[in-house]
């Protein structure tokens, strides 16, 4: 009878030994198969699931769905309490981002990245942490030491890159469309590519349950393309314009499920009622700058940032949509006043708790992550016109800033952490399991700060 998530009392007071057979939960894992857990001591060794064996100190063993106790080890997640001192295990792992960044700054460890155009990718369920080269096409999953390689795939995507879910990973490059499933156990990765002769996609494609949607180009058209659940032929839809000269931006996705692309003549929406999909023009004399993402208000409406008669607007992504000037010195430090990539506060708007991105220092400030309560920012010297940066101009060489913490309430502090950056997307951060990753394209290093426990 398989063990329960809803039943764990026959484990509560166990002290395994030897070889357990769990089967798996599809509420915490997408892998399949019996589970064979060898334990010694009341601790896992191993677990072994379709020929497999993954020792319990590689970050993989959480494919099979764990809890964790206070030291970090792990057991079925099954498992309600630790067998050994009966205390109550975490949650299923990766452990959820949390609402407040507590950071422990002695915690600090850089992580090995092989040379290439890195992109740090969480995906899969659960989650996890992989590594794809986008000029070189190797892909790569962490298993707590190092990035251990799987074969290549298709470089150079276009549009904003690499999409992830819980199903896999997709990216078009101008050729082909390509989505992987996740997460994969051994050395092989299970991936589909979809084509058309005479199509150029132009995107990065959004999940719509289990299909694709992409933009694409053919015969100077805008077309739509979907490529449905494990098919590999595409349905294209023509949008009633010819297709721009420039890769769209996005996906952007509001909370309805609702998808935006963002591009230099205008952007592409794809509702899910009735998975309707109209091109917009930008209003007349707007130029968009692509390189900002769009700035989502508190009413889930994302703004694109751009020029209009030589100053800086916002135009909201609405079937009419309108204008607003900004005043130039908020956004002589980026998106004008800010509180995170997923909400800022318009100057039209009552600011409530907000962080006033002016400069820092006489740095520019510019934001990397953002949650509900805090902001992880990187401030840069930058040399020459801002504007020009901001706009996604390059750099004539790397530029170092360091990174600061934003606790709304609590004001800045600095994290011993430089990062390099030549655009303005050169550098990232993200959170998986409990660290705070953040690394820098420029300069092909990474650096890990663990989250303090709750």
């Amino acid at each position: 009878m398989p063990l329960s998530l809803d039943d764990p009392s026959p484990l509560a007071h166990a002290a395994p030994e030897g070889i357990w057979p769990i089967d798996p939960d599809p509420r915490v894992t997408d892998l399949p198969g019996r589970q064979r857990w060898s334990f010694g001591g009341g601790r896992a060794r191993a677990a072994e699931v379709a020929g497999t064996l993954v020792p319990a100190t590689d970050a993989r063993i959480a494919y099979l769905g764990i809890r964790r106790d206070g030291q970090g080890q792990p057991f079925p997640a099954a498992f309600a309490h630790s067998p050994e001192t009966g205390a109550a295990l975490g949650p299923p792992v990766p452990i959820p981002a949390p609402e407040i960044l507590d950071i422990d700054l002695d915690s600090l460890a850089e992580v090995p990245l092989p040379s290439g155009v890195p992109a740090l990718i969480r995906a899969g369920h659960p989650a996890a942490l992989y590594l794809f080269q986008e000029n070189l096409g190797a892909f790569a999953e962490w298993d707590g030491r190092n990035f251990v390689g799987h074969e290549r795939l298709p470089p150079h995507p276009v549009g904003t890159g690499i999409t992830a879910s819980r199903r896999g990973i997709a990216y078009a490059t101008a050729e082909v469309l390509v989505g992987v499933r996740l997460p994969q156990l051994g050395r092989g990765l299970v991936h589909a590519e979809a084509r058309a002769a005479g199509l150029r996609f132009l995107s990065a494609p959004c999940w719509r349950g289990g299909d694709l949607l992409v933009l694409g180009e053919r015969g100077g058209r805008l077309v739509l393309c979907r490529r449905v659940a494990d098919s590999d032929a595409l349905d294209l839809r023509d949008l009633g314009r010819a297709a721009p000269d420039a890769d769209f931006a996005g996906p952007w996705m509001n909370r309805l499920g609702d998808t935006v692309w963002t591009g230099p003549d205008g952007f592409v929406a794809c509702r899910t009622l009735g998975d309707e999909t109209t091109a917009t023009s930008w209003p007349g004399g707007f130029t968009p700058i692509i390189a900002q993402a769009p700035w989502r208000d508190r009413a889930d409406l994302y703004h694109q940032l751009g020029m209009a008669e030589g100053r800086y607007h916002v135009a909201a992504l609405t079937p009419d949509p309108d204008l607003h000037r900004l005043d130039g010195p908020h956004l002589a430090a980026g998106p004008c006043t800010y509180s995170g990539a997923e909400r800022f506060n318009v100057p039209w708007q009552a600011a409530e708790e907000a962080l006033n991105l002016g400069t820092h220092a006489g740095n520019l400030l510019v934001p990397r992550l953002s949650m509900a309560r805090d902001t992880i920012l990187l401030a840069l010297d930058i040399p020459g016109p801002r504007g020009g940066f901001l706009r996604g101009e390059r750099l004539p060489a790397p530029v170092t800033g360091h990174v600061l913490h934003h606790a709304h309430g609590a004001g800045l502090r600095r994290l011993p952490v430089g990062l390099a950056v030549s655009r303005i997307g050169d550098a990232r951060a993200l959170l998986h399991d409990g660290v705070l990753y953040l690394w820098s394209r420029s300069e092909c290093r990474c650096h890990a700060l663990r989250l303090r426990a709750a």
